[in-house]
């Protein structure tokens, strides 16, 4: 186990030194869109992805799938700066900033210090305190960072819904640490869904749809039962994550070599209705980034059912309509072969796009 952390320490390290220095008074990214509340009211979110020194869980080899980290700073980011990324955002939109939900990210975990010191979390707390037209407030940490004194820190600004979006991947504990090598328990993701309860803080549940070295057959199975069980714990949402290839991720390495493919959508479809269905009155998301690219979940390469697909997508977590996912097409069959294929550990297919012209 020592010499794969090892490894995992050394690939980081090396596409680390591929980071470029950016303004580091402006965020990674911001835009306002639609989105939906945790009362299931839509409206707009603004998200800002903030810069930052990058997740120090990832700095140490990290998760299989995620190359966040390319996005940081290889310099040092100061409380001044991330105030001043925080006060772009809010301007470059103000004009827009009605009704509002705001969705803050960095790339790791908004409540560790060493990424956002407790000084910029607190201006930041306090600024969105005095919208008075504001909904919503999201956030993401690593279950480690949700401490009393966090939630504590949380409550003293803000009233409002807030919610902790969690990378939970999967309640498999032998999937999330040896296919995802996430890093932490079960018993630490329990722990942290009834500490946010006891503050009326919600805890998204993010889900990884296909893992690494795990089957499309098992990968549909783990995120029905990983879903099923954390809307029991009590989780405030569940946000599906279908596997996309980022460049300088351990996955991009596999799938170079024609040893990884992202899932199919009629894959994501199957699980979305299975877990609505069981639980309609759970709020249920999947995120649509890179979804029908070669590099994201997509169906048959090039197929026009991919773009459909994904508006279906997007329109099931604003709507929660089952229906709307009823799609239909011809490449359902090689899904279909797929599965079977895996199931009696054939050959594996490979890449379609050699095989099925």
């Amino acid at each position: 186990m020592g010499d794969y952390k090892e490894f995992l320490r050394n690939f980081r390290e090396k596409n680390l030194k591929k980071r470029k220095v950016r303004d580091k008074n402006k965020p990674i990214a911001v835009w306002i869109q639609d989105d939906i509340y945790r009362d299931f009211k839509i409206g707009k979110s603004l998200t800002i992805i903030l810069r930052t020194e990058g997740c120090f869980y990832a700095k140490e080899g990290g998760c299989l799938m995620c190359s966040y980290l390319m996005d940081s700073s290889p310099e040092k980011i100061t409380s001044e700066n991330i105030i001043n990324q925080f006060n772009y955002a809010i301007e470059k939109y103000k004009e827009k900033l009605k009704d509002f939900s705001v969705k803050i990210f960095t790339s790791g975990s908004f409540l560790d210090d060493r990424e956002v010191p407790k000084e910029a979390r607190e201006y930041i707390f306090k600024k969105l305190s005095e919208f008075e037209n504001l909904k919503e407030v999201a956030i993401e940490s690593r279950p480690e960072f949700i401490t009393e004194k966090k939630l504590n820190e949380i409550r003293k600004y803000l009233n409002i819904n807030v919610e902790i979006g969690v990378g939970i991947e999967s309640l498999n504990e032998e999937i999330r640490n040896y296919a995802i090598n996430k890093g932490i328990t079960n018993e630490q993701i329990i722990k942290v869904i009834e500490l946010a309860k006891n503050y009326d803080i919600g805890i998204k549940a993010y889900l990884l749809i296909k893992p690494p070295f795990i089957t499309e057959k098992d990968a549909i199975k783990d995120a029905i039962q990983s879903a099923n069980e954390c809307i029991k714990l009590g989780c405030s949402r569940i946000s599906f994550c279908p596997t996309t290839i980022h460049k300088g991720s351990l996955i991009e390495y596999f799938w170079n070599k024609n040893q990884y493919r992202p899932p199919f959508l009629w894959s994501i479809i199957e699980i979305l209705k299975n877990v609505k269905k069981e639980n309609k009155n759970a709020l249920i998301m999947c995120d649509t980034s890179g979804v029908g690219s070669e590099r994201g979940a997509h169906n048959l390469y090039g197929c026009k059912c991919n773009k459909i697909i994904k508006k279906r997508l997007e329109k099931f977590t604003l709507t929660q309509d089952i229906d709307v996912l009823n799609v239909e097409c011809e490449c359902k069959k090689l899904w279909e072969a797929y599965l079977y294929v895996e199931s009696k550990n054939i050959v594996p297919l490979g890449d379609e796009r050699k095989i099925f012209k």
